[in-house]
């Protein structure tokens, strides 16, 4: 993967050559010219010049590493402030997840006021639906003994006027006394028996009528009590209501919390995938750093010597084409460990038979396979033997076009050029993770030609970084996606997306 972390590596290890060649060299001008420092001999002056020169390659090592690294920089010098606040967060996360505890138990108990509250309202309205049937019955009985009444007062009014009309006649018949004596006696008893009736019926309405102020006292006394029921049926609405309004807040708070806890999941989570990554290069660096302190790295473990795509058509093209890529991985160990580049035939790599036969009867079966040639161990310069195994994948498709390998948010407004560079790496690391879990053995490029170099990728993506900076709208995403159909030999060609609400901004342009 050519990667700045790649150009950092060779700047060091040319900048470590040229210091060691100098050192060496100034050690044998300051031998042959038998100088002297200090007032020591030749041979202690000499000393103590490669010691300075060795002290110097460790210094400058050091200060590029310091200088070009942040990541290494924070993982050296802040993993403890990192440290300390992951366990912050941690703290934080287990404080609200008391606090959601706590809070879904006071809903628990709002919950269970608020079915007692139901339970009484249903009482109440049982005891409101009784008292309207009762009410309802007694105006259907004050109307009927209104009606009563009213029939009464009418025959009253009936009486009245039969009176008045007997009256009348009574008058005549004294004035024909003499001759209705008798008739008189008998219309008079008829007259005392309609004025007893007359009587009995005023005596029956104003029985009726007190019946009437009873029922109407009553019907007022109902209506009181009803008027009762429904202020304390209002009242224990409004409870509801209030109770309601506070089940609603606490829905709003534990969902803020809930959002609140997921936010410093997820902030957690990056964390953590950031130490991970920084622990991870820490382990490269100082592994590369061992090696460099011990004597001038040439050939690291697992590193690639020799790489082809092959397909065997015939049962003798196998092992020729085994014998190929070791024939490259033989003349890249000899460039590497700087020995004589003339002395092709001389055999540096070395494996056994037995492995290269296993490698040849794997790709025998005519697909498409990736064969790699890989060192076993750490070899620094001019090593005699560097011992190597095989590698076979077989070559299959892995990602189609526009494919997204990884996401990450970002707010440009809101953060500074290291930030999002920081940002923008984390991205391709979480692609590069992707592409190597699914498979991938070749490169990976941002862009889409394949001559692309370390320094245009370079001056490409901080093109990239000055766009997020300077876009007039609020870029809220950042998408790494495949440009080409990749399969397991590679590259992996990745183009970057910037996205507002879901909508791609601008990509980078090669």
């Amino acid at each position: 993967m050519v990667t700045s972390a790649a150009v950092l590596l060779v700047a060091i290890l040319v900048l470590g050559g040229l210091l060691a060649v100098l050192g060496d060299r100034l050690g044998t001008k300051v031998g042959k010219a038998r100088l002297r420092l200090f007032g020591l001999r030749p041979r202690q002056t000499a000393t103590v010049v490669t010691i300075l020169t060795g002290t110097a390659i460790a210094a400058s090592t050091l200060s590029l590493l310091f200088a070009f690294s942040k990541p290494l920089r924070q993982g050296v010098f802040e993993i403890d402030d990192i440290l300390a606040e992951v366990r912050k967060a941690q703290g934080d996360l287990e404080n609200t997840r008391q606090e959601k505890t706590r809070v879904e138990q006071e809903l628990g108990r709002v919950t269970q006021e608020k079915s007692q509250v139901e339970q009484g309202l249903l009482k109440a309205q049982e005891l409101f639906t009784n008292t309207n049937q009762q009410v309802s019955g007694l105006k259907t009985e004050v109307t009927e003994l209104r009606q009563e009444r009213q029939k009464l007062a009418r025959d009253r009014e009936n009486l009245t006027r039969d009176r008045a009309t007997l009256l009348k006649q009574r008058n005549v018949l004294l004035a024909r006394l003499p001759k209705l004596q008798g008739r008189v006696e008998v219309q008079e008893k008829e007259l005392t028996q309609r004025r007893q009736t007359i009587d009995q019926k005023q005596k029956q309405i104003a029985k009726q009528d007190r019946t009437l102020q009873e029922r109407e006292k009553r019907l007022q006394q109902l209506q009181i009590q009803r008027q009762t029921l429904q202020e304390e049926l209002n009242r224990r609405d409004s409870l509801i209501s209030d109770r309601d309004r506070a089940i609603l807040e606490l829905d709003t708070a534990i969902s803020g919390r809930d959002r609140a806890l997921k936010e410093r999941e997820k902030r957690l989570a990056r964390l953590e995938q950031h130490i991970a990554l920084l622990r991870e290069r820490i382990q490269t660096l100082s592994q590369n750093y061992q090696g460099l302190r011990q004597g001038t790295l040439a050939i690291t473990r697992g590193q690639v010597l020799s790489f082809g795509v092959v397909r065997i058509v015939d049962s003798t093209g196998a092992r020729n084409a085994i014998d190929q890529l070791l024939r490259e991985a033989n003349r890249a160990a000899i460039i590497a460990t700087q020995r004589d580049r003339n002395a092709t035939n001389e055999r540096v790599v070395k494996i056994s038979q037995s492995q290269v036969e296993q490698l040849a009867n794997q790709i025998r079966d005519g697909k498409d396979y990736v064969v790699r040639i890989l060192s076993a161990g750490n070899y620094v310069e001019s090593e005699p033997a560097v011992l190597v195994f095989g590698d076979v994948a077989l070559n299959k498709e892995l990602f189609k076009p526009n494919e997204v390998l990884a996401t990450i948010p970002v707010k440009p407004s809101q953060m500074t050029p290291t930030e999002l560079e920081n940002r923008l790496d984390l991205l391709l690391a979480q692609a590069q993770s992707r592409a190597r879990r699914a498979g991938l053995l070749g490169d990976i490029k941002v862009g889409e030609s394949d001559s692309l170099t370390t320094v245009a990728q370079i001056v490409t993506l901080n093109q990239f970084i000055e766009q997020l900076q300077d876009s007039p709208g609020e870029i809220d995403r950042l998408q790494a996606v495949v440009t080409d159909t990749t399969y397991t030999a590679g590259p992996l060609k990745l183009r970057l997306v910037a996205l507002r609400d879901g909508k791609v901004t601008f990509t980078t342009r090669f």
